[in-house]
């Protein structure tokens, strides 16, 4: 039985590794998303453009493929970075309603 506290820490390593790189993709989309706000009350809505269309197209789906194909490893942090991922998506279609709206005026 003396491999037991091997492997448990072996998987709780690969717990923290998900749970880093997870971590580390939500602080992307957080950045992507603070320079579409900031962008949006500059009404520079070009420059927010670009931040939707990289969260939407990559930051967003990145964080999701983590989740569906290894986030099962890390079962605690699996489902708060699925909400985020849900958060964020709906963020992005505020920040379209914001800058079609503001384009308009």
């Amino acid at each position: 039985m003396p491999w037991v506290l091997p492997v448990i820490t072996g998987l709780m390593n690969v717990m923290q590794i998900v749970a880093f790189v997870q971590f580390i993709e939500e602080e992307a989309i957080q950045s992507a998303a603070l320079g579409a706000f900031l962008a949006i009350r500059q009404r520079n809505y070009h420059a927010a453009w670009k931040a939707i269309n990289l969260l939407e197209q990559e930051l967003i789906p990145h964080l999701e493929q983590i989740n569906t194909h290894i986030g099962w490893a890390c079962p605690y942090s699996m489902g708060c970075f699925s909400d985020f991922a849900l958060a964020s998506r709906m963020n992005l279609e505020i920040y379209k309603e914001l800058c079609t709206a503001g384009s308009k005026r």
